[in-house]
Formats: structure tokens, sequence, C-alpha cells
């Protein structure tokens, strides 16, 4: 149960992930979802970064504020602590090792050595699975909050910015 919540917090916080990365490109939603539907989260936050700092360096915070840029880059790095766990719940086969463990091994072909026994199985406490869920949880309301924060741009303001630019001289 726990890790289906946290996996379906996952794509919440990834669906969230995608609008921010849109919005600090100055994209109407459904030309930016284009664009980041092709991208993994790992791409996404990498890409994140990067334009936090455009609007950092080129347009020096004139067009979204350092503070929500701030806490853009927090809630990316929160969010990125936790995409191993995803990574994990994603590629293992898990089972109940106890009523406050889980053991899991990855669906791997390849036999387990000792090089290779750290990356194809893995032991989870419930407790630290529901504190990962919490975590992700309160970092996805909070991305809800800064979205918001960030402006949108209509595919009309969009349209119009181009028809302008193309009667021009």
């Amino acid at each position: 149960m726990l890790i289906g919540m946290f996996v379906a917090e996952w794509a919440s916080a990834e669906f969230y992930l995608s609008t921010m990365l849109g919005r600090l490109l100055l994209a109407p939603e459904l030309l930016s979802q284009t664009y980041t539907d092709a991208l993994g989260a790992a791409q996404i936050q990498d890409s994140i970064r990067h334009a936090i700092e455009i609007h950092r360096n080129r347009y020096g915070a004139r067009l979204i504020s350092e503070i929500v840029l701030a806490e853009i880059g927090e809630l990316n790095a929160r969010i990125e602590k936790l995409r191993s766990l995803r990574n994990k719940f994603a590629h293992f086969c898990w089972m109940r090792s106890s009523d406050s463990e889980i053991f899991g091994t990855n669906f791997s072909g390849a036999f387990p050595n000792d090089r290779r026994l750290k990356r194809s199985s893995a032991t989870l406490r419930v407790d630290d699975i529901r504190r990962h869920h919490a975590e992700l949880f309160n970092a996805v309301e909070r991305m809800k909050v800064v979205v918001s924060q960030i402006p949108r741009v209509s595919e009309d303001a969009a349209i119009a910015a181009f028809k302008t630019h193309q009667d021009g001289p």
C-alpha cells in the first residue's frame, strides 16, 4: 500500500515539475507538454536547474522573483533526493520481510555478485517509506502553490506576441 501511495504521489510530482519547467520556459501549457512529455524526471529536473540559472543570470530575476526561483530550486532538490527511491520501487520486485520491513530485488537477469549486491537488492523499513511518502506529499503540496506563482503564458498571448513580431520591421 505504501509503495502505491508513494508511486501515485510521484506521478503528481512529475506533473508539477513538468508544469514548472513549461512556465520557466515561458511556453503555453499545451506547447510545453510536447517538450516535457518526452523527458524523464531527471532530464526535467536538469532543465529546471538550467532555466533557474538563465532567469537569474540573463533576466536578473525580473520575470520570476528570486524568492520564487529559490523555492523552485529547493523543491527540485527535495524531489531529486526521492527519485532513487521511486526508481527502486519501479525497477525492483518487492516482498514483505516482516510487518516492519520489505525486501526487493531488481529485475536484472544478471547473476548477483559482490560487486552488484548493493545495487541488486534493497531492504526498506516501512516507517522510512511512510516518512519518504510524507516528504514527497508535502513537496507536491508546496509545488502546487509555487506553480501558481510562476506567470502562466496563455496561448492567446503567445499568438499575439508572435503575430506582432511577424508584422514588425
